[in-house]
């Protein structure tokens, strides 16, 4: 068989799906003349057929043999990258580009391996040049849309989803994706508008009324907010066996045993832990489930009468339901119905001993890491370090994780003693804050829990921050001892610190600090 008809009959068979065959084709060829088009095409089957070794080697010889070719380069990041060899794929992709610049699989591919890797401005550029090979390509402007989004270009999302729904009203995630996005850009309103259309073209889309929840809860409506949030359960696996018992649809409740169980974030729990005394005042016995360094706080909270860590078999129980869902279970939707603060009992024990009486702040800065919104709603340490020059205060860090380390690296132990790394859950930080004058914290789980604890607590809220600081004042329902500091601008830190400094030298000394458990 002349070696061109060989080759054609093996990129055939391929087309066909007879891969068995054209691997053996292809094969009897390289034996027969060592042809650097069947050692690529067999590459390319044994990448496909479970032979990633061989695979390897093919299409290094094929790059060797064959340069300049951008079919080789092309297939040979599909294969790395189904190998989970994800950055030998975009170098392969970034060389297929080189050579054709127009090829928009390669731009397509390239663009989701670094969004698949939060490299989000190497994605809007390759989402970029495709749409301007491909301006029709919807699916390449939602991309771009995406990536512009999670960089905080709120115009440029808005743009991207805009021309989607424009082609194409029945667009579903287009007009879901605008509507998270003017959401997020704090226009909640146009949101709602957004994510119902999104509804009437599907109607049981559950990404659609979920995102319709926060866009409500952030509008103020609780009651729409919370019904509509419970489309989440519809995607939530449990963290616990269920033998016969129910999900608690509300009602009535005196004499079950309910377990109500943590489902997101630390803050979130203890937020929504201000329900338990609701239901143990209806008659329940409440028992808690939540992530270990949690079960301290909950066992201070009147009314719950055992709390489990995930991990260990849960408490037993006759009914379940996820804390979040408590507001719409029992009815209290409006903000006149919301639990007053404080609900944690203190913790028992001292903190740990020093002398002085200057008033006492502590002082955390970021958030969890692995927070979608963390790169918004934390602070750079620097940008909290001017509070430190400020006479007449002792100042400490609350902060843990990996942003504790900072501190070290910002060489103020001199200002900022370092309390943080000496935490080993929840009940730790509980005995700290009692000790202290002053939180000035992030949106995080010790702002909650000191606001659960009745202490007083400033919170740092980015421009447009999550949907319970709803409003632009000062003031919050949650809790009657914090005070809300928010951002005019979008990473604009800087005034709200100065506007921290101001509050701070008018801040009185409390009167009792002296007899309280005093800090190191």
């Amino acid at each position: 068989m002349p070696r061109r008809d060989g080759i054609n009959k093996a990129k055939s068979l391929i087309s066909a799906g007879r891969l068995d065959e054209a691997s053996d084709l292809c094969r009897q060829i390289i034996e027969k003349n060592g042809d650097p088009e069947a050692i690529y095409l067999l590459a390319v089957i044994s990448g496909q057929t479970g032979m990633p070794a061989e695979s390897l080697t093919l299409f290094r010889q094929a790059l060797r043999k064959l340069p300049g070719r951008p079919d080789v380069t092309y297939n040979f990041g599909v294969i790395l990258n189904e190998m989970g060899k994800a950055d030998e794929a975009v170098e392969q992709w970034t060389a297929t580009l080189v050579l054709n610049p127009g090829h928009t699989d390669a731009l397509f591919n390239l663009g989701r391996a670094h969004a698949d890797h939060g490299r989000w401005p190497e994605a809007a550029d390759a989402f970029r040049r495709l749409v301007a090979a491909q301006p029709q390509n919807l699916r390449a402007w939602l991309n771009l849309g995406n990536a512009h989004y999670r960089v905080g270009q709120w115009e440029n999302a808005r743009a991207c989803y805009s021309r989607i729904v424009a082609a194409d009203d029945a667009h579903v995630d287009g007009w879901i994706n605008l509507g998270i996005t003017e959401c997020r850009d704090g226009n909640p309103d146009t949101a709602i508008r957004h994510l119902r259309q999104a509804l009437r073209l599907a109607p049981d889309n559950v990404r659609a009324h979920i995102n319709l929840a926060h866009a409500l809860l952030a509008a103020g409506d609780l009651r729409q907010g919370y019904r509509e949030n419970e489309w989440r359960r519809k995607v939530q696996e449990l963290r616990f066996p269920v033998a016969g018992q129910a999900a608690w649809p509300g009602g009535a409740i005196a004499g079950k045993r309910i377990l109500l169980y943590g489902e997101q974030g630390e803050g979130d729990f203890i937020h929504f832990l201000r329900y338990a005394p609701v239901l143990a005042g209806r008659g329940a016995s409440v028992r808690i489930y939540c992530h270990p360094s949690l079960t301290g706080i909950a066992e201070r909270v009147d009314g719950v009468d055992e709390a489990a860590g995930f991990g260990e078999p849960p408490p037993a129980f006759d009914c379940y339901a996820p804390l979040m869902s408590l507001p719409h279970l029992l009815a209290l939707t409006e903000i006149e119905t919301i639990p007053p603060a404080p609900y944690v009992r203190p913790q028992p024990g001292a903190a740990p001993a020093a002398d002085g009486a200057a008033p006492r702040i502590g002082l955390v800065w970021a958030g969890n890491p692995d927070h979608e919104d963390d790169a918004n709603r934390s602070c750079p340490l620097d940008a909290l370090l001017p509070l430190t020059d400020l006479a007449g205060f002792r100042f400490f860090s609350l902060q843990v994780g990996d942003a504790a380390r900072h501190l070290a690296a910002a060489d103020v132990a001199d200002k900022v003693i370092d309390l943080g790394a000496s935490f080993a859950d929840f009940g730790d930080t509980a005995r700290v804050l009692q000790s202290l004058d002053l939180v000035i914290s992030v949106d995080t789980a010790v702002a909650h829990l000191a606001g659960a604890l009745g202490r007083p607590v400033w919170l740092l809220l980015p421009r447009i921050a999550d949907w319970r600081w709803f409003g632009d004042g000062p003031d919050t329902p949650w809790y009657s001892t914090m005070r809300l500091f928010r951002q005019k601008a979008d990473g604009g830190w800087s005034p709200v610190i100065g506007r921290v400094r101001r509050a701070l030298a008018e801040f009185p000394a409390r009167p009792d600090h002296k007899r309280k458990p005093p800090l190191p």
